[in-house]
């Protein structure tokens, strides 16, 4: 829980420094803003970025409330996902499905790469091993992509049964 209120603090000082009228919260505004962001599954940065997209976007007067900053973390974060460009997000996805081939679960590996992706702090830790498999996974699906690509065959794709041929197969 101690995270949680370090992080309760940061973003009620975050508010503080956008609003010169803020109140100075009481350490029982701090605890009860810390059980709000625990339950959100939320980090600390996505919550800050929550706190600048709230003063962005909201009407002059804007009251903070933890929802609030909880619900513009969320969306700060979905819109910085929206907004990359096709090759990170391409990127992205090969990093996940090279993840995913160590073992990390796909929910788990997603999420990883979003995060390292929007330059933020990664759920979790690659082992050494998991991360020398990693980069050897990633480097042979950049070499198979800088191949130039097949001319495709389709002369001997299908094969047309012609009406003697037909009746030789059922015999």
């Amino acid at each position: 829980m101690t995270e949680w209120i370090e992080t309760s603090a940061l973003v009620l000082a975050k508010c503080a420094s956008n609003d010169p009228w803020f109140p100075n919260p009481s350490e029982a505004i701090v605890i009860a803003w810390a059980e709000i962001f625990a339950t959100s599954n939320l980090t600390r940065e996505d919550l800050l970025a929550g706190v600048t997209r709230a003063y962005r976007t909201e009407d002059t007067g804007y009251r903070p409330l933890p929802a609030s900053i909880v619900k513009h973390g969320r969306a700060s974060y979905f819109e910085s996902l929206a907004n990359l460009p096709d090759e990170r997000r391409e990127s992205m996805e090969d990093a996940a499905h090279a993840l995913m081939e160590i073992g990390i679960q796909p929910p788990d590996a997603h999420k990883y790469v979003r995060r390292i992706i929007l330059g933020r702090t990664p759920p979790f830790q690659l082992t050494v091993t998991q991360e020398l498999e990693f980069r050897e996974i990633l480097a042979e699906r950049q070499a198979i992509k800088s191949l130039p690509p097949k001319p495709l065959d389709v002369s001997r794709a299908f094969r047309r049964v012609t009406p003697t041929k037909a009746a030789d197969a059922q015999s």
